[in-house]
């Protein structure tokens, strides 16, 4: 499964924010920093403020921070309020939906991946200095012709 830009900028705006314990964010400053487009990271800002998750700072030094600590969110709560309509494939569509068991089969891994994603709050995963996942902590490899 692959979580949408919006949903990955929004999990990535607040793992800085829960670093920052507290201290605003300027969405322009964020959006150089990361190399993402402001326009976009405005949007996913307002999308965090709207669910509750940040809290929007006006005037100079304003911004956006987090609205609560960061052990009081809950990853798996960021990512069902980002993704909406969250499903693995369209179903409603398929010839087949009358009598395939594998929309089920979807269901159940999705609710497996909300499962874990609920194990963790955002504090778990913004701590500084934890490695990342083997197949993003190193660009990939040129490939090689065979032979």
């Amino acid at each position: 499964m692959q979580l949408t830009q919006h949903t990955d900028f929004g999990l990535r705006l607040l793992i800085v924010l829960a670093r920052r314990e507290g201290e605003a964010v300027s969405v322009p400053a964020f959006a150089a920093e990361q190399g993402l487009s402001p326009h976009h990271v405005a949007k996913v800002a307002q999308a965090l403020v709207h669910e509750g998750f940040a809290r929007s700072l006006r005037g100079r030094g304003g911004g956006i921070a987090l609205a609560r600590p960061a052990d009081g969110i809950n990853v798996g709560a960021v990512v069902r309020a980002l993704e909406r309509g969250m499903k693995l494939a369209d179903c409603a569509r398929c010839a087949l939906r009358a009598d395939c068991a594998l929309s089920g089969v979807l269901a159940e891994a999705l609710e497996a991946f909300l499962a874990v994603l609920d194990r963790y709050s955002l504090a778990d995963i913004a701590r500084p200095g934890a490695p990342a996942f083997a197949p993003w902590s190193v660009a990939e490899p040129a490939a090689r012709p065979c032979g």
